[in-house]
């Protein structure tokens, strides 16, 4: 022994046991194998080996030869040698575990431990040696034992659980899983691995290596049927085989009878090998029928979720004379259906199985499907559950998995296509037609007030449940003199009618003449919910001296007196691409070489339609500095584009500036282009341009500059050229005060080739209605020199009220 037993540790060393070799009683740090309830390994059992040997070399006693049998249905008598070549999963180190336990149950089944009393059985509940399980009227258990073996009772069924590992060592037969003391058990193996279920009754045993053999007791009378595998029965001293599709019985301590062939499936009524039905509100309903049987004392029929029939949901036994089902209320997913024949000497039969699959679906927005057709909104969601069992097919497009939501206004189906996933071969299909509910429009309409619109209500009919803005988004379509005009149909809360209001074309405003008008209501694709033909009366004639309402006025753009600097470069307007309706007076204060100089100033601007025109006059400065001479400015734009409410605005912009007196600068052209917008309280404009001295004049502003101090000197000379940029925003504080600000720059040639980068911010409020004031300052970082860093202008003015 051993050499063979050395050779045995061997493989344990390699298969990784080699610490737990010799080393017993301590607790287990290990993490469980996956599918079994600790860690284990494997052992290749060598040719003379015991359980015995094996115990002494992995537990260090054969006192815990009882694990060999944990996991592995063997006889450990003493002096028994096992199989050669023979794998067994032993536990890695000494340990103590349930033998078995209840894996899942109905309700009405109890337990009771050994010696103990009953009590309510619990899924999970651990099962020690000895226990015993009993299903009343409506129980079923369903055991799995640590060897991953698994039996089923049936109600009424009573059994005791024997633990192999507790089990003396006496007898050379493998101990029994169950002892069915009354009732029926199904004895499952989760794989044919060369194993055995064994169930005692009565005075005889069955070992059924199988997934599915059922073992009934009746009395004194043990039915054994076999459905998948083989079983060994073996009771008065006699042993048969029953192979597949056969049974026996014994009763008492009589050999067993000689297995006779059980009776067959049942043949159905219909071909289909699986079906699927719609469950609306997740709530279906399955029905079968079947031929009768010849023979047939009556069916057994059972419904489970899994395709082994072990999680079963009904079970039934009926009169022969029954020979279909129906079952309602059958919350959504798989469903197995097996009928078996139960004949006349009570043997089961072979099962008939049918699938099922019920899918959940809901029709939001709509009418709830029924399980052959979906009735349902155009505008609606067929929610459906997904099914990894199911494929699905729009009208004749491809098989794909089963979607969530099918939006029925996107993909407009006339039919949904499911069926068993990979089912091509088959070519099983359930066909579920789409059927829309109707939508519909009831339109009234009449002439506004002041005749100039038509205004129209409507009343959408048949979209209970739906968000109409959002899923229909409806338009009111009017068929015009002069052409079509249409307008979103808005309101409608709570179910109310929705309304619309459509302008008049002039034709169709002419005191005296009626207007007949079709009107339509279509969705947001266009597709028409209702349409109707309209008489409007005829517009009333204008009493004498009424007038027309003036529309209201747009907003202005930029400042109405924006600053002027007393400067010969920086004296540029900050004014929008329409000019504000303006005439103010007002005067400009510098710091200007050693001291303050200050301006008066003229200004006015407006606007004939799209044409802009404005003046601007500065007087000689006055105080203890140096500034430029007086000059006037005139100027024109042209409005050449408007969005909207001035929205946005461009204007090509053309100034000319002259002298006033012989101290002024000389005459200056100054061509640019004049942007900006508006935006409720907002408005923004930018001024880009260029401005060239036309003429050379005389004195302080004018030749080569010597009154500045040379080249490239202050701000009393006009400059050969420059460029310039003005940006800036308003914002209405309130109705009669605005804030404005601005960033002017310029690029300045000289005399004398010299450039230079002046720029300034400017900020300032005007106050008031048709008479107002304004206040602005000018800081200048980047001047030149001769400029003050700081300018104040102050002005008084009339304008147009502003809107």
């Amino acid at each position: 022994m051993a050499s063979s037993n050395g050779l045995s540790v061997a493989i344990a060393v390699l298969l990784g046991c080699a610490s737990h070799v010799g080393y017993v009683g301590a607790a287990s740090g290990r993490e469980p194998t996956p599918g079994y309830p600790e860690a284990v390994i494997q052992w290749g059992v060598q040719r003379g080996e015991t359980c015995d040997d094996i115990a002494k070399v992995l537990y260090g006693s054969s006192s815990h030869v009882g694990l060999i049998q944990r996991y592995n249905r063997v006889a450990c008598g003493p002096g028994a040698t096992l199989a050669e070549g023979l794998t067994l999963v032993l536990p890695a180190e000494v340990t103590s575990i349930p033998d078995a336990k209840i894996r899942s149950m109905r309700p009405d089944v109890r337990a009771r431990p050994a010696g103990g009393a009953w009590s309510p059985a619990t899924p999970g509940m651990p099962l020690l040696a000895n226990s015993s399980v009993n299903t009343l009227d409506e129980g079923r258990a369903d055991i799995e034992f640590v060897d991953r073996t698994r039996v089923l009772l049936a109600p009424n069924t009573l059994v005791v659980i024997h633990g192999t590992a507790s089990r003396t060592r006496v007898s050379k037969t493998p101990p029994a899983a169950v002892e069915l003391s009354d009732g029926e058990v199904k004895a499952a193996l989760a794989a044919l691995r060369g194993q055995t279920v064994d169930v005692t009754s009565g005075g005889g045993r069955v070992s059924a290596s199988s997934r599915d053999t059922v073992v009934q007791r009746r009395g004194e009378r043990t039915t054994v049927a076999v459905f998948d595998g083989k079983a060994d029965v073996t009771s008065g001293g006699l042993s048969v085989v029953v192979p597949k599709d056969h049974g026996t019985r014994f009763v008492g301590r009589a050999p067993p009878a000689r297995p006779r062939p059980l009776p067959p499936r049942p043949e159905w009524t219909s071909a289909e090998v699986a079906t699927i039905a719609l469950a609306p509100a997740g709530l279906g309903v399955l029905s079968a029928s079947w031929k009768p049987a010849p023979q047939a004392a009556g069916y057994r029929i059972e419904v489970a979720r899994d395709p082994e029939l072990n999680d079963l949901v009904v079970r039934e036994e009926v009169k022969p004379d029954v020979v279909s089902f129906r079952a309602e209320k059958m919350p959504a997913g798989a469903y197995f259906l097996r009928v078996r024949v139960i004949d006349r000497e009570e043997y089961l039969g072979v099962g008939a199985v049918r699938r099922f699959h019920l899918v959940a679906a809901r029709a939001a927005g709509g009418v709830a499907p029924s399980a052959g057709e979906i009735t349902a909104n155009p505008y609606g969601i067929v929610e459906l559950t997904p099914s990894p069992a199911l494929e699905l097919a729009i009208d004749g497009g491809p098989f794909g998995p089963v979607p969530e939501r099918v939006d029925l206004l996107q993909r407009a189906p006339r039919e949904l296509r499911l069926r068993e996933r990979g089912g091509a071969a088959s070519g099983a299909v359930m066909s579920l037609p789409v059927r829309y509910t109707t939508v519909g429009a009831a339109i009234q309409a009449s002439r506004a007030a002041d005749g100039a619109a038509l205004e129209a209500r409507v009343e959408l009919e048949g979209l209970e449940g739906i968000d109409v803005a959002q899923r229909v988004a409806p338009r009111l379509i009017a068929h015009l003199p002069g052409g079509v005009r249409s307008a979103a149909l808005a309101g409608g809360g709570r179910g109310g009618a929705l309304t619309a209001r459509i302008p008049l074309p002039p034709e169709a405003t002419r005191p005296g003449e009626p207007l007949r008008v079709r009107l339509d209501v279509a969705d947001g694709r266009g597709g028409v919910l209702g349409t109707r033909e309209v008489d409007l009366p005829a517009a009333e004639a204008a009493s004498p001296g009424a007038t027309a309402p003036a529309p209201p006025a747009l907003p202005v753009l930029g400042a109405y007196l924006p600053m002027l600097p007393v400067s010969a470069v920086a004296d540029v307007l900050w004014l929008g691409p329409t000019p504000p309706a303006v005439v103010a007076a007002g005067a400009a204060a510098s710091r200007a070489g050693d001291g303050w100089v200050a301006a008066g100033q003229v200004r006015a601007s407006g606007a004939i339609g799209p044409l802009g025109l404005d003046v601007a006059l500065r007087s000689n400065p006055a105080g203890g500095g140096e500034a430029a001479g007086s000059a006037g400015w005139l100027g024109a734009r042209l409005r050449v584009v408007r969005l909207g409410r001035s929205a946005f605005e461009l204007s090509p912009t053309l100034r000319l500036g002259v002298p006033l007196s012989d101290a002024g600068p000389p005459a200056r052209v100054e061509p640019g282009v004049a942007l900006g917008g508006a935006a409720g309280r907002l408005t923004w404009v930018v001024n880009a341009g260029a401005r060239i001295r036309a003429a050379d004049g005389e004195g302080s502003a004018a030749g080569d500059g010597s009154a500045a101090g040379g080249a490239g000197g202050g701000e009393l000379v006009a400059p050969p050229a420059q460029g310039f940029l003005v940006a800036g925003g308003t914002a209405d504080a309130a109705p009669w005060l605005r804030l404005h600000g601005a960033l002017d720059l310029h690029l300045v040639h000289r005399d004398g080739g010299a450039n230079d980068v002046l720029g300034a911010l400017s900020a300032g409020a005007e106050a008031g209605g048709a008479l107002f004031g304004a206040l602005s300052v000018r800081v200048s970082p980047w001047r030149g020199a001769g400029e003050g860093p700081v300018t104040a202008q102050i002005a008084v003015g009339l304008r147009e009220a502003p809107p």
